[in-house]
């Protein structure tokens, strides 16, 4: 053996030498965790097997979809006012039509303003440049209208409120 330091230090010392062996262990008992029981839950017994099976309350699965139905109407209203107050402002600063963006944006939005198309004159100062009175009704009306919307599908998925 190599000249040695350290001669107590149990790394550089033999495993045998120092640390005995260690005794075998019982196996540590594994507790079992009660499955949680959901009391709204409805439970039917199987045929075959006699176990039950978990099942979703009647009403639960219409109330998720409405649930998602009122999710995607407030993102697609989000994304309608953002697409018309974009138009606005790029109008309103006189945003070249000749633009990429700026082209797609007006022609993805001059569709959704069909129905406002002739309700107000818009003035302009220059050929680009122009105050939307029709984008802003229209993101106005838009807003209310989607409002309505999830307002109908909340009303549709609480219960009623009961009498006095």
């Amino acid at each position: 053996m190599r000249n040695n330091p350290y001669p107590n230090d149990p790394i550089n010392m033999q495993s045998t030498d120092i640390i005995p062996p260690l005794p075998d262990l019982p196996p540590k008992p594994v507790q079992q965790m009660p499955q949680p029981v959901l009391e709204s839950a409805a439970y039917s017994e199987s045929i075959d097997e006699g176990e039950k099976i978990l099942q979703e309350p009647p009403g639960q699965t219409l109330a998720f979809v409405f649930g998602k139905v009122n999710d995607f109407l407030q993102w697609f209203a989000i994304v309608l006012e953002i697409a018309l107050l974009l138009r606005f402002l790029f109008k309103l600063i006189g945003a070249s039509p000749d633009n990429i963006f700026a082209s797609f944006l007006y022609a993805l939005t001059n569709v959704i303003l069909l129905p406002f198309s002739n309700l107000v004159s818009n003035p302009s100062l220059h050929s680009n440049q122009a105050f939307e009175w029709t984008t802003l009704i229209a993101m106005g009306i838009y807003a209310l209208i989607f409002w309505l919307l999830r307002r109908l599908v909340r009303i549709s998925i609480t219960p009623p409120k009961p009498e006095e």
